[in-house]
């Protein structure tokens, strides 16, 4: 994704998704996929072959099961790119071995300058402990390029086209908000969505003066984030919430209707701070859509 000065301009040419290979994420590539052919993109998809469960199988056997390990993700991935490419969409497939997966993912997409890691939960409930170090942490938290994850409550793809009515994005408004929000502008442009451009105070104030203060300011903030070109195409709005940041955001993503949520945060904030208390954790299980997660230092 890229922003110039004057112009927006969104640009998706090297897509990865990482799959394992189950029916769960089958829905994860179905994504994908849908994405690599609106915006004509590469597709490259990746299994990192865990080589941590062989470890912990023995050291007599744990020969015998990287071999299978080997043949099989070999097999799957086979299976996989014959029928992707039958879809017209340009696929490579790579087979990783590591162990530490979360790691093999990320170096991955740095080495080959991704501009958009396609990544699936899949707990309903919470994301264990090793889920969410290895999703929120480990990658949202580190990957360099924006990362487009599909929690358990979305819904699959009825086809394999893909676009978006109405988009929230949500920021803390803290340092490279512009940047995100252009590039939340250019997804809803592309799609001619609706957008709303959320903030959500976490402490209202000392008394209710004070409170409509916070709230004033922050709206103005919003606002500034949309150039008088935008409203040639599109009517935002603007939402200032108070309270927890994570039920906020879902309660702004049910009244609204989203079908995409973009999170603007830097990587030592508050919200990705705060990971091991549920915020990130909470709206990638409990959201009904896919979400967007733009990070930087």
């Amino acid at each position: 994704m890229s922003v110039t000065e004057n112009q927006i301009e969104l640009l998706l040419d090297r897509i990865v998704v990482a799959t394992d290979f189950t029916p769960e994420s089958e829905r994860v590539v179905s994504y994908a996929s849908a994405l690599a052919k609106h915006f004509a993109s590469q597709l490259t998809l990746v299994h990192v072959t865990d080589l941590s469960a062989a470890t912990l199988s023995g050291a007599i056997d744990s020969g015998v099961l990287v071999d299978a390990m080997r043949y099989d993700s070999g097999e799957n991935m086979d299976k996989a790119l014959r029928k992707l490419s039958g879809m017209g969409i340009r696929i490579q497939g790579q087979v990783l071995e590591a162990h530490n997966p979360t790691e093999a993912i990320v170096l991955f997409c740095e080495q080959r300058n991704t501009d958009l890691l396609v990544i699936g939960t899949r707990s309903r409930h919470r994301l264990s402990k090793r889920i969410l170090g290895s999703i929120a942490e480990g990658i949202i938290h580190r990957a360099k390029c924006p990362v487009f994850t599909i929690g358990p409550n979305v819904k699959p793809l009825g086809s394999n086209e893909i676009s978006f009515s109405t988009i929230l994005f949500a920021t803390d408004l803290q340092n490279g908000v512009a940047e995100k929000a252009a590039t939340a502008l250019a997804i809803a442009q592309d799609s001619v969505a609706k957008i709303y451009l959320c903030h959500v105070i976490q402490d209202r104030g000392k008394n209710i003066s004070e409170s409509i203060e916070l709230e004033l300011e922050a709206k103005v903030a919003l606002r500034k984030l949309v150039p008088e070109a935008s409203y040639d195409w599109c009517c935002p709005e603007y939402v200032v919430e108070s309270g927890d940041v994570s039920n906020r955001i879902l309660k702004v993503m049910r009244n609204a209707g989203t079908d995409l949520i973009i999170l603007g945060a830097r990587r030592s904030s508050e919200w990705l701070v705060r990971l091991n208390e549920g915020v990130v954790e909470k709206v990638l299980v409990e959201a009904n859509c896919p979400v967007l997660t733009l990070c930087t230092d």
